[in-house]
């Protein structure tokens, strides 16, 4: 028991019943404590605790290792950012425009610019908070920020984690990001990674772990995958087959297809459908599930889904000799439109196939009838597309409605605020033209739609523009013009002049 238990024990029962006793300290505090007259059995016991009380609030002095020279930090051999970049960043770690923040870093970057000193700390932290923002912010820290860095443990991610203690006692989650890094610069020596390791990791680690090989995923992934799928876990299954689906040449695909030719037959500008009678044990071996039920297809057509969905689109092309396009028609209205639509854009993802993308994001109105989530799915179609087909695509759709509201009613919007690139100065003046169309023309604006786009589209436009968007988006009478609708204008245009600004700052 410490002397402050023995004190309060004393205090308790009190002075008369109980003696306080006082055990020797070896330092300032017992020297004090050995002077009190034990006679005074209250007066001892309030001195005591007096005594205790300002040592505790005196604190201690630092242990200084005399041996330990701090080295000194090397001169940056780049330019600081200069004063007006600096008042941006601190705007942007302030909150106000928080999103802009990889785009500043980016800018920076490729100007050859590092960061001021004062806003070394608050990128670092943010950087552990935030492991996306890593790779950004290293290129601008400068030499200074690496010395920094190198001061506290909680930056040394910077430096180099030591990967070989995360791999031995770090959580899942870290262990499956240090395995999708690695898959992403030698895809080889993480699957080698993974087998190592494979058998001492219980069934839902396995399958976590399993999913990062989408990340550089091959055909000389296959054995692996195939040993997988006839693990005895059905989640390590479900993951294994769902990424076998993803290698056209697997042969898994390979039985696929064997098994859904049969199912199809296109018949002039009709495809005949015919649904399988049973999921047979290969299938389910194979990763077809008849849990995985849709009331509005029935459970034989969604099994056919499921089937379809690991079937590359091109095979339908090549085989009937029909365009995406055409065969995207042919099934417009049918009984089986949804089932061919989800089955093509799942098939499109997983074998990466740029023509079927660039076919189904033109009809993203019919995706959003006819399908779930599909927001994500469209992302997904255009990051398999390059920087020009996605730019090219986006210029043919909204030409072809200029005038249409900003939503989802208009096949344009999807693409234009999903895209994972910047428009180009010819896009960003083709969307301002068309917001003033849109409200010249007395469109039926959704005052809530029309403001939310316009916060996505700031985001997305070419900065250049600004002086354009100004001009452009300068009406004379706005008596007409809902109230909502020019307020959106107006944060529009400040939130796109900051972004202007902020370019010029940093590439002055």
């Amino acid at each position: 028991m410490n002397i402050w238990q023995e004190l309060v024990k004393t205090a308790v029962v009190g002075t008369q019943r109980q003696q306080l006793k006082i055990v020797p300290q070896d330092n300032q505090l017992g020297e004090v404590l050995s002077l009190l007259d034990s006679n005074d059995k209250e007066g001892s016991l309030l001195s005591a605790a007096g005594a205790i009380a300002v040592y505790q609030k005196a604190g201690k002095l630092i242990t200084i290792d005399n041996k330990q020279v701090l080295k000194t930090c090397e001169l940056d051999d780049l330019p600081c950012c200069n004063q007006v970049s600096e008042q941006h960043l601190g705007m942007i770690l302030n909150g106000e425009y928080n999103v802009i923040l990889p785009e500043w870093l980016k800018v920076a970057a490729s100007a050859k610019k590092i960061v001021s000193p004062r806003y070394l700390p608050e990128l670092l932290t943010l950087g552990k908070q935030q492991n996306n923002l890593r790779k950004y912010i290293l290129p601008v820290l400068g030499k200074r920020g690496i010395w920094l860095a190198a001061q506290n443990p909680e930056w040394n991610y910077i430096l180099g984690e030591d990967t070989d203690k995360i791999w031995k006692n770090g959580s899942l989650e870290a262990r499956k990001n240090l395995l999708e890094e690695l898959r992403q610069s030698a895809a080889e020596k993480g699957r080698r990674q993974l087998q190592n390791i494979w058998n001492k990791e219980r069934a839902p680690e396995r399958a976590c772990l399993l999913s990062a090989l989408e990340f550089g995923l091959s055909i000389d992934d296959e054995k692996f995958l195939k040993d997988a799928l006839e693990d005895r876990s059905k989640q390590v299954r479900d993951v294994a087959a769902r990424l076998l689906a993803q290698i056209p040449e697997s042969k898994l695909v390979k039985r696929m297809i064997k098994r859904v030719n049969p199912l199809l037959n296109l018949d002039q500008n009709s495809i005949k459908v015919t649904l399988p009678k049973k999921c047979t044990l290969e299938m389910t071996q194979d990763g077809i599930d008849e849990s995985k039920y849709i009331p509005s297809l029935g459970e034989k057509a969604s099994l056919l889904l499921q089937m379809l969905s690991c079937v590359p689109p091109s095979i339908w092309s090549d085989m009937w000799g029909k365009t995406p396009d055409e065969l995207i028609t042919i099934v417009k209205n049918s009984k089986w439109e949804r089932l061919f639509l989800e089955a093509w854009v799942i098939a499109t993802i997983r074998s990466h196939d740029t023509k079927w993308a660039e076919a189904l994001l033109k009809i993203s109105v019919r995706l959003y009838k006819n399908l779930n989530n599909v927001d994500e799915l469209i992302k997904k179609l255009l990051n398999i597309l390059s920087y020009s087909q996605v730019q090219t695509l986006i210029l043919d759709v909204l030409q072809q409605f200029p005038n249409t509201p900003f939503n989802s009613a208009n096949p344009a919007f999807p693409l234009l605020i999903y895209t994972p690139h910047i428009w180009n100065k010819e896009i960003s003046q083709a969307v301002i033209l068309s917001i003033k169309s849109c409200i010249e023309n007395n469109h039926q604006v959704n005052n809530w739609q029309f403001g939310s786009a316009l916060e996505k589209f700031y985001l997305q436009m070419e900065p250049s523009v600004f002086k354009k968007a100004v001009e452009t988006l300068n009406f004379e009478s706005s008596e007409n013009i809902h109230v909502s609708v020019m307020e959106a204008i107006d944060k529009f245009l400040v939130k796109l002049q900051f972004r202007f600004e902020m370019r010029e700052a940093l590439n002055s």
